[in-house]
């Protein structure tokens, strides 16, 4: 661990991202059972506190946070607090880590359950919405994600971004609606069809989900209504209207939470 005194001889953007690195390792330590370096920590607080090139709001909330830090408050939450205060101040984004291996650094995979639900993305245009799909689907179980040619691939560095290392645990692959043909439990995300909370999910299939601007093609929407159907999130607002990413986290928690139940329903000793 680079001294305090080493910090003090660097550059200040250097040394503030040396500190953001730091109060994140700090971080994971303590989300893993481990014990803070309190005195090394309490010295770079320290050290914060008397940079003048950081703006005067970014040390006032330095301060309060230490002060919590010596009362012996959530110390990682405090960590990560004084963190996204200097991100803020180099108008940098965070990084998360969730599902971090302590050993590796990577998302650990041995973490997911995987539940036999694939979705197919035809024609979702921005990488950004890729990106927040696949997030919300290894979140929620999804075994595996089918690409449609006019889909960027999740490998694509806005997608990856949005992500947030999804795309390294979820298997996907590009296809068209023809490799569906012979499958069951197709069914179509897509205004005018079942709602949400009536709609009867399959216990295993793919969920077709079309771009914000003209939705599903009408072959997916033949092929869903032939198959499993078409589902619909009920809304109130005057547009009526939902980011295709965030429909999609709607969808695919609902689905995930019926096969959870359905599961709970046939434990054994269930009465």
């Amino acid at each position: 661990m680079i001294s305090v005194n080493k910090l003090t001889g660097l550059p200040h953007k250097t040394r503030i991202r040396k500190i953001i690195l730091i109060l994140q390792a700090e971080e994971k330590k303590l989300k893993f059972g481990g014990e803070p370096e309190n005195a090394y920590i309490t010295s770079v607080f320290r050290l914060l506190q008397e940079n003048t090139r950081l703006d005067q709001d970014i040390r006032e909330y330095i301060n309060l946070e230490l002060a919590k830090w010596n009362r012996g408050a959530d110390l990682r939450r405090i960590l990560n607090n004084v963190r996204n205060g200097l991100l803020r101040s180099l108008n940098a984004e965070p990084a998360e880590w969730d599902l971090l291996d302590p050993q590796s650094g990577e998302l650990d995979g041995s973490a997911r359950r995987i539940f036999p639900i694939c979705v197919f993305l035809e024609d979702i245009r921005s990488p950004y919405n890729v990106g927040a799909i696949f997030r919300s689907g290894e979140s929620f179980g999804v075994e595996r994600i089918y690409i449609s040619a006019g889909t960027p691939p999740p490998t694509h560095t806005r997608a990856q971004k949005t992500a947030r290392g999804a795309v390294d645990l979820i298997p996907w692959q590009s296809a068209d609606l023809s490799l569906f043909e012979n499958m069951e439990g197709v069914f179509a995300l897509e205004v005018g069809g079942t709602p949400l909370e009536e709609f009867r999910f399959p216990d295993s299939g793919v969920v077709l989900v079309g771009s914000e601007e003209l939705g599903l093609s009408s072959e997916a929407l033949h092929l869903a209504e032939r198959k499993a159907g078409r589902v619909a999130i009920p809304l109130a607002g005057a547009k009526r209207s939902l980011n295709v990413a965030v429909a999609f986290g709607i969808l695919i928690q609902y689905w995930f939470s019926r096969l959870i139940r359905q599961e709970a329903d046939i434990l054994p000793g269930k009465k």
